[in-house]
C-alpha cells in the first residue's frame, strides 16, 4: 500500500466524514474549505494523487461521484 502524506490522510478523513454526515460526496470547493486550501486546483491535484494510489475514484465530469476505495470505513 503506497504511503500517504499528512494532507492525503486528512483528505481521506474529510471525505469519509462528509459521506457519513451528508450521504453524498463533497465537492472540490467543500473539500478545499475543509482542508484549508486556497484553490480547487489544489484539491484536484490531491485527489489525482489519491486516485493514482487507488484510494479514491470518481466519474469524470459528474458532480459528487467521489468514492473511497480502501483505507477508510464509511462509519469510523
Amino acid at each position: 500500500m503506497p504511503n500517504l502524506t499528512k494532507r492525503q490522510e486528512d483528505a481521506l478523513d474529510a471525505i469519509s466524514s462528509f459521506l457519513n454526515q451528508y450521504g453524498v460526496a463533497p465537492t472540490h470547493r467543500e473539500l478545499m474549505e475543509e482542508l484549508g486550501l486556497r484553490s480547487t486546483s489544489s484539491v484536484k491535484g490531491l485527489l489525482d494523487r489519491l486516485k493514482e494510489k487507488n484510494y479514491v475514484t470518481w466519474q469524470e465530469g459528474l458532480p459528487r461521484t467521489l468514492k473511497l476505495l480502501k483505507g477508510r470505513a464509511l462509519h469510523k
